[in-house]
């Protein structure tokens, strides 16, 4: 595992590179540390990277800060306003005259202005030698905190789902999906598990908007563990997002959940669907199904409903005319090809009823998968007024087609 997965869409549990809205992801270091925490971390390091902390660390009484962030500033200091509108009580608390910074971890471009500001002297640190700090401090066993990430958002006010109409702000759903997306990438660069090893199972989400999020401006999100503790393979996820822009936060989104594994997760999953129940394809289901003979010869049928029974396609004078009918193959869009056994058949009306043959274990699941994320259940209103079964039924799945029509 890497200390910095890359930004994908496949890390973010999408599928295309438009539906991604981060980018620009670097890990921040602490503003301030402890100084004998400290001490005992870099103890152990090597005399290089011993060198690169006090490089980048001042020594003030009990901490070590940042050389490029004060550590106090006058209170009646203001601080240009040509780029941020900073806010100073977010990050610094009032001591007399004076402000004392207090925040752990500073934004990048809030950082940058302070230095700029009141340290115009000292070198910016490369973003080379804060990932090796941050990384050494992850790796620490003294060190508890956890990593903390920064990253751009990517605002395109043509985006397809979140601009459908004229926005003058970013839109509040699109920064909770951000959140969502970043706290994928950090979960999976930080916790210990890669990609497919385990769900997310989101339970709670606190969103705050403190202010509107203009599109004209960068907005920043810093994301970290709420309670700010290291947790490596957790099986619970407590996670707050931080959104900055001008020097200012503007919202925060807190996700809490479980991380399950896989295997548990899947069987968890599988619904058990009833068996008069039946379901019409979505659009990422192909209509033409292939069924396939005795003679090995394959045509195609319009696919009309699917229950865990069998399925109901629209009768031709092919189908009618052919053999004994072993299998049916139901295409779906990124998944491929469901094969499933057929059994018998009946024709009702215009329809031919396929009835599954015994399933296999691995077959049951794959069409309950299928179900549960291609198909729409279809309602006893809709089912009877598509007047499908005119015919006295003459198997199980005609059966089913019965009590609907009884009903209505």
């Amino acid at each position: 595992m890497t200390f910095q997965n890359p930004i994908t869409p496949q890390i973010l549990h999408k599928d295309v590179a438009d539906d991604v809205l981060l980018s620009d992801v670097r890990a921040l270091i602490p503003a301030r540390i402890d100084r004998e925490l400290a001490d005992a971390v870099v103890r152990d390091w090597s005399p290089e990277d011993q060198r690169l902390f006090f490089k980048s660390y001042r020594s003030e009484g009990p901490r070590y800060i940042l050389r490029s962030v004060p550590t106090s500033i006058d209170s009646n200091t203001t601080i240009p306003l040509s780029e941020f509108e900073l806010s100073l009580p977010e990050f610094y608390r009032r001591d007399g005259e004076r402000l004392h910074l207090v925040a752990s971890h500073l934004p990048e471009g809030v950082e940058e202005l302070l230095r700029r500001t009141f340290l115009p002297h000292v070198t910016p640190m490369s973003r080379d030698d804060a990932t090796i700090l941050a990384a050494k401090l992850t790796e620490s066993q003294q060190w508890a905190g956890a990593r903390v990430n920064s990253y751009r958002i990517l605002n395109d006010t043509k985006n397809y789902f979140f601009y459908r109409k004229s926005h003058e702000h970013v839109p509040g759903l699109m920064l909770i999906e951000v959140a969502r997306q970043a706290m994928y990438h950090y979960f999976y660069s930080a916790s210990g598990y890669d990609r497919g090893e385990v769900s997310i199972s989101m339970s709670e989400l606190d969103v705050r908007f403190s202010s509107y999020v203009e599109s004209t401006y960068a907005v920043e999100v810093l994301i970290s563990q709420t309670e700010g503790i290291a947790r490596k393979t957790p099986k619970f996820v407590d996670k707050t997002a931080r959104f900055f822009q001008n020097g200012r936060e503007v919202a925060r989104v807190r996700l809490q959940g479980g991380a399950m594994k896989m295997p548990l997760f899947k069987r968890m999953r599988v619904l058990n669907f009833p068996d008069d129940h039946w379901f019409a394809p979505s659009d990422r289901v192909l209509r033409d199904v292939l069924v396939g003979t005795d003679g090995r010869l394959s045509l195609r049928a319009d696919l009309q409903m699917l229950s865990l029974k069998g399925l109901s396609v629209k009768s031709s004078a092919e189908l009618a005319d052919i053999g004994n009918i072993r299998s049916v193959s139901i295409h779906i869009d990124g998944s491929g090809f469901l094969c499933l056994p057929i059994g018998s058949r009946a024709v009702s009306g215009d329809r031919i009823m396929l009835q599954f043959d015994t399933l296999s274990r691995d077959q049951s699941i794959a069409l309950k998968e299928a179900i549960k994320s291609h198909f729409f259940f279809v309602t006893r209103e809709d089912f009877s007024s598509t007047r499908l079964y005119e015919t006295k039924p003459s198997n199980s799945v005609d059966q089913a087609a019965s009590r609907y029509e009884a009903i209505s």
